[in-house]
């Protein structure tokens, strides 16, 4: 018990002292980390493994099949030995050992199209892990891009209430030299109060969005992490997105969802040929080799000795009864090795069923095997169908987005003037507080739009990149 308290103890330590060492992660070590020790994916793995089992069994199956086999029995009373054919009436050990081998010779293609299927369900669930994995891996770049928005978001909210502070210290200043209304110094602590309670809210939804990345990596909650923070600026170069039609095209063929859902037909299509198969008769061949040993199969040992006249109960013509001599007879078991070579047999036969009627089982299989076939096709278009829909609504939000950013962009612009103008004329005591309050919030509301924007853009950009086949990273 303490050996493995030792263990556990080193191996804690290293752990930490691992994800110590790893200062920043960027989106490619944070997707490699969760693939790596994802639970959900490491029993899809073990799920193929058992899959390539199925179908090493199914192989196996198409070969011949050979069992030995043996039995010792004891009898007593009267029984007839089976390799002696003799009336048996003492303690008899009888031995009987064979080996047998027989092969399916034909069945419908049963066999073939079972290996076959094994074949496509072993394909069709690497596709499925593989799917898995780019679903964990957009999971995370979700997650990841939270981060990122989140922390601009923070960084926004921290200016904005040091520009608020700023504001209050020199409002205070004014007050206590009587050059300023204690209305105006009590509007802009309302106006701080507010902000810095959007600030703790950012700090908060940060610290969520970290829980949920770590969640996804399956990294403790208390672990320290810092985020790799690349500059994201949309440029024109930024902007060019692929055709949808391009990118639809391009996933129909590489897309393990969808070779996934097209050997699942494929693999249904088999099954049917397998339900069909049931019909045919089926012809097997078997051989077999035997021997054994008897207890009672003895040799004489040595010449008979005379032990006298026993009445055999017949009698004479003149009413004499007829008497004959008796001999005992010294004997021996017969050795197991002559008997196993005498005793060896031979067999060979062919078996042919024809099913006839068996409560309809086979019709029944048939029957559910087409519509699990017509499930996969109707599967397989739903897969084009989504994938289709998400990759048409990604482009024209990425399309919408960007638009969105660029007016967002062009607001904030104006509204950065605005406030500055608004700044001087609150400085001038031409304006009151709450119009320099009403400046400064549409001002904020502009930035968030902004940051709203530019995300939704990259995010959107992510998905079409993601069913593209290009590495989703930052």
């Amino acid at each position: 018990m303490l050996k493995y308290t030792i263990i556990l103890v080193f191996s804690s330590l290293f752990f930490s002292l691992n994800l110590s060492a790893q200062e920043t992660w960027t989106l490619e070590q944070c997707i490699d980390y969760a693939l790596k020790n994802n639970i959900d994916i490491k029993q899809n793995q073990l799920q193929l493994e058992i899959q390539e089992s199925n179908l090493l069994q199914s192989k196996a199956q198409m070969l011949p099949s050979i069992n030995a086999n043996g039995n010792d029995i004891v009898n007593w009373g009267k029984t007839v030995d089976r390799y002696t054919n003799q009336f048996a009436d003492s303690r008899t050990t009888s031995i009987n050992l064979y080996l047998q081998s027989s092969v399916t010779v034909f069945n419908g293609f049963q066999l073939l199209n079972t290996v076959k299927r094994n074949k496509l369900e072993l394909v069709a669930q690497g596709y499925e892990l593989a799917y898995q994995m780019d679903m964990k891996a957009m999971e995370v770049t979700t997650a990841f891009l939270q981060i990122l928005y989140d922390q601009e978001n923070l960084k926004t909210k921290e200016d904005q209430v040091k520009l608020t502070q700023m504001q209050v210290d020199r409002t205070t200043k004014l007050v206590e030299a009587g050059s300023s209304a204690r209305g105006d110094l009590y509007n802009i602590k309302s106006q701080l109060a507010i902000e810095q309670a959007q600030q703790i809210e950012a700090e908060n939804l940060l610290n969520l969005s970290m829980l949920r990345l770590k969640q996804l990596m399956y990294l403790p909650g208390e672990t320290e992490m810092k985020i790799f923070a690349p500059e994201i600026e949309l440029t024109e170069g930024f902007y060019q997105i692929e055709d949808p039609y391009k990118v639809y095209d391009y996933a129909l063929k590489n897309r393990p969802e969808i070779k996934s859902a097209e050997t699942r037909v494929e693999s249904s299509k088999t099954d049917l040929n397998i339900a069909k198969g049931m019909i045919s008769p089926a012809l097997t061949i078997s051989a077999g080799l035997g021997s054994g040993y008897s207890g009672a199969n003895v040799l004489l040992d040595g010449s008979p000795i005379f032990t006298g006249f026993v009445p055999s109960g017949d009698f004479t013509s003149g009413g004499d009864t007829v008497i004959t001599p008796t001999f005992d007879y010294a004997t021996t078991p017969k050795p197991w090795a002559d008997q196993v070579i005498d005793n060896k047999n031979y067999s060979i036969g062919l078996y042919l069923s024809v099913p006839i009627f068996n409560g309809l089982r086979t019709y029944t299989t048939i029957s559910q095997s087409k519509i699990a076939m017509q499930q996969a096709e109707l599967q397989l278009e739903k897969s084009k169908r989504d994938m289709r829909q998400t990759i048409e609504k990604s482009y024209a939000d990425a399309r919408s987005a960007f638009k969105n950013y660029e007016a967002a962009k062009l607001q904030l612009a104006a509204l950065e003037e605005a406030f500055e103008y608004a700044t001087q004329r609150y400085d001038a005591k031409m304006i009151t507080a709450f119009e320099y309050n009403d400046a400064k919030i549409k001002l904020s509301k502009a930035e968030s739009e902004v940051l709203n924007a530019k995300y939704n853009y990259v995010f959107r950009v992510k998905v079409l990149d993601f069913y593209y086949g290009k590495p989703l990273k930052l």
